[in-house]
């Protein structure tokens, strides 16, 4: 399965916009799942992509956290 999806996000990262926003988006997760997978961490973690005619527009993260 993690295979198939890198093969397909290299397929679709002909642009050199979408090249750098994949990178970009690699980069982010990273860093959120580094944040919300550590003891203590209550919550949603979410990415989105803004998308038009196939090219990465912006990238949105958002952590929300919860008080306990």
């Amino acid at each position: 399965m993690k295979a198939y999806f890198t093969d397909m996000i290299q397929a679709h990262a002909a642009t050199a916009g979408n090249a750098k926003k994949l990178a970009r988006l690699q980069a982010i997760l990273a860093e959120l799942l580094s944040e919300a997978l550590r003891r203590g961490f209550f919550g949603v973690v979410s990415v989105e992509l803004s998308v038009q005619d196939g090219t990465i527009q912006h990238i949105r993260r958002r952590i929300e956290q919860i008080e306990k």
